[in-house]
């Protein structure tokens, strides 16, 4: 009796059957996935872009440079005029008239201030005169009588020192102005008047000061130290003054005082500058002035001013390294002429950016224009 092999289907159960039509679709499904993501891909590298060049920036250079820079410190103050005078009367009196006034020019003669003498003044005058013409009839009266031999010689000297001392008490008196009825006051040299110390119909007594006169051919001009740097200011220093108005208008000069001591308005220790007037035309007394105060020079190594850029981080140059820009922190230093000396971690034999610097980052490709200086 022969037996068959049943075939391998016969034996899947309708639930095996369902499975495996399942299976075969989702493997048909991820066949047909693959090959659209496929597609997609090599569609996508072949119509792509090519990739932007990188940017660059044109930039301009200058060697870093060891120089001589000089040193300065920036003061200000008022310019004044010469050492004040005070002009009195040598007098007692009234102040009867006031001819002047505060800020005024004056050229030497100008009449400044009336004064008429004090009553008291006069009375003793009158008094001095009196007491000389006694003295001089008592002296004729005893030489007389010593002709006659009435009168011993020691009463003739006797009179002849009454009369001396007389004149003499007169003498005084009339310096003292009591002969005078009224004298003027005038100025004795070319000037501004500064200050009136006195009102019209004043008394005031010998040698009391009416007003203050300050010459002009010669000027004064008070500068303002920082204590801290006082020390660097001496006698002979060389300033350059400009105007505040006008920056163009200036003067080479030396500082002819350095004060010792801080002033306590202003908290600054005074230095003094005197230049003549006649080299100074543009400068008046009561004008604010700018010094630019030369305190020494020393080498450093220095860029253009337009090379030091500065943010929150302080103060930056950029150097340029095999075509590409690097920060480098600096210090500043001294600036003179359009440099500025720096001091800092930087090469100094790779070039500094001058022109172009503002828009660079660092590492940024840079493209040189060509080297300034």
């Amino acid at each position: 009796m022969s037996t068959e092999t049943p075939s391998n289907l016969e034996h899947i159960t309708p639930a095996g059957r369902k499975w495996m039509n399942r299976k075969f679709i989702l493997s048909a499904i991820a066949i047909v996935i693959a090959v659209v993501v496929a597609w997609l891909v090599f569609h996508r590298s072949a119509t792509a872009p090519a990739p932007a060049p990188v940017a660059s920036a044109l930039v301009k250079t200058a060697p870093l440079r060891q120089i001589d820079l000089s040193e300065s410190l920036t003061a200000f103050g008022e310019v004044t005029t010469g050492q004040v005078v005070a002009i009195s009367f040598p007098r007692a009196g009234q102040v009867s008239r006031i001819l002047v006034i505060p800020g005024q020019r004056v050229e030497r003669g100008t009449p400044l201030a009336s004064l008429t003498s004090d009553p008291n003044a006069r009375f003793a005058y009158t008094q001095a005169q009196s007491a000389v013409d006694f003295a001089r009839g008592e002296l004729r009266r005893i030489s007389e009588l010593f002709s006659l031999q009435l009168a011993t010689q020691s009463q003739i000297d006797a009179a002849r020192k009454s009369l001396t001392d007389a004149e003499a008490n007169l003498e005084a008196q009339r310096q003292l102005g009591g002969g005078v009825g009224s004298a003027t006051l005038t100025a004795p040299f070319a000037g501004v008047v500064t200050t009136v110390a006195v009102a019209q119909g004043d008394r005031i007594a010998p040698g009391a000061v009416i007003m203050e006169l300050g010459p002009t051919n010669v000027l004064r001009v008070r500068l303002g130290i920082e204590p801290a740097d006082s020390r660097l200011v001496r006698v002979g220093t060389p300033v350059t003054l400009s105007s505040l108005a006008d920056s163009s208008k200036s003067v080479s000069t030396k500082i002819a005082e350095s004060q010792g001591l801080v002033d306590p308005r202003t908290q600054l220790i005074d230095a003094v500058v005197t230049l003549p007037a006649s080299s100074s035309s543009f400068f008046v007394p009561g004008m604010h002035v700018r010094a630019m105060i030369n305190v020494g020079r020393h080498q450093s190594w220095a860029v253009p001013r337009a090379a030091v850029l500065t943010d929150a981080n302080g103060a930056y140059v950029f150097q340029v390294a095999g075509g590409k820009a690097h920060r480098v922190n600096v210090t500043q230093g001294v600036e003179s002429q359009g440099m500025v000396a720096i001091s800092g971690p930087f090469d100094t034999h790779l070039p500094i950016v001058v022109l172009g610097n503002y828009e660079l980052q660092e590492g940024m490709p840079v493209r040189e224009g060509g080297a300034a200086g």
